[in-house]
């Protein structure tokens, strides 16, 4: 458990990623700013975390948080391709963040599952 106690810790003291405000990226048929919102979706339901650690709750999301985090990760893999220096710092900070979330919320599951 200490792995998932290093990445919760992490995850806590990480900023969320941030677009540069009216920054909408558009390539491969994506657009970052929605890209963005669906990983601040997923980082709410991956709040269900703080929970567990602090009270011991386990109570995970109603949706396929784990599919949604992947359908991100897809999407950004996507979306790096070809990006100019400028946007792929943008890219690699919500790349990282979405894998990040990834392992907590798989380690959480696992873990918290009777």
């Amino acid at each position: 458990m200490s792995d998932f106690m290093e990445d919760y810790a992490l995850w806590r003291h990480l900023s969320f990623p941030s677009l540069r405000r009216g920054e909408n990226l558009l390539r491969a048929g994506e657009n970052l700013a929605l890209i963005h919102g669906d990983l601040a979706l997923a980082d709410e339901h991956v709040t269900q975390v703080i929970l567990f650690v602090e009270e011991g709750i386990f109570k995970p999301a109603r949706g396929d948080v784990m599919g949604l985090l992947e359908e991100i990760i897809s999407r950004l893999e996507r979306f790096g391709e070809g990006a100019t220096v400028g946007e792929r710092e943008v890219v690699d900070a919500h790349y990282r963040y979405a894998v990040l979330l990834h392992q907590i919320y798989g380690e959480y599951l696992r873990v918290g599952t009777p």
